[in-house]
């Protein structure tokens, strides 16, 4: 049999195998054109018109998605990497075992600082075995709890259940060596009188107190009745 007579679909007799296949495929490929050609006679001008109805309502669009829109909220990270503690308690021990608390209305410390800590309205209560008392107040301060270094700064009040106070800007205290000083100017007044120095040291809970620089001390007059 020869190899015309083998073609799963002869093409119109007397036409070689090879001239049907081609003219088949040609069929087919022209069809898929004329629909492709259909296809895009309605298609690009519908595109066509839908960019440019896009482009003309663009405007309101977009202020539609503007009004609909949520906003994203604003994130302080601070916050999130920052301790913080309400009505903050600190206490501890001098060199001779007496006790000593702090406290504060806030206390803030950064993790990257953990030997820092920084306080809103500190307040340092002394009390001896005795029951005698001493008292420091202040706006801020910076505690170094490892250390027992205080500093206060703004309005700082150092009262005494003797009847001292004296008032300063800023003071250092070592709560564990039961020291501390100001290098700014210093007011206060007692049962003695009234001094003014520009500056002052405590030394052992307040039983020594030494004003340095220029000090003016007032003395109180004494009452003749008493006794």
């Amino acid at each position: 049999m020869s190899e015309a007579g083998m073609s799963d679909a002869p093409g119109p007799p007397g036409l070689p195998a090879g001239l049907s296949i081609q003219r088949r495929s040609r069929s087919i490929y022209s069809r898929r054109y004329s629909r492709f050609v259909s296809l895009s006679k309605w298609l690009f001008p519908v595109l066509a018109v839908g960019l440019l109805l896009l482009i003309v309502w663009w405007p309101r669009i977009q202020s539609a998605l503007e009004k609909v829109r949520f906003p994203v909220p604003h994130l302080d990270l601070t916050e999130a990497r920052e301790l913080r503690m309400v009505q903050a308690r600190y206490s501890g021990l001098d060199r001779q075992n007496r006790p000593f608390v702090l406290t504060a209305e806030v206390a803030h410390q950064l993790p990257k600082d953990d030997g820092l800590v920084s306080l809103d309205a500190p307040k340092g209560d002394i009390t001896e075995a005795d029951g005698t008392w001493t008292e420091l107040t202040a706006w801020t301060g910076v505690y170094q709890p490892d250390a027992q270094l205080l500093d206060l700064f703004g309005k700082v009040d150092i009262y005494q259940d003797k009847g001292n106070e004296f008032h300063t800007d800023s003071l250092h205290i070592d709560l564990a060596g039961n020291t501390a000083e100001s290098h700014d100017p210093v007011e206060g007044h007692g049962p003695l009188g009234q001094i003014n120095a520009e500056g002052i040291r405590i030394l052992d809970r307040g039983d020594t107190i030494i004003f340095t620089g220029h000090a003016v001390l007032t003395l109180q007059p004494r009452n003749k009745d008493a006794k």
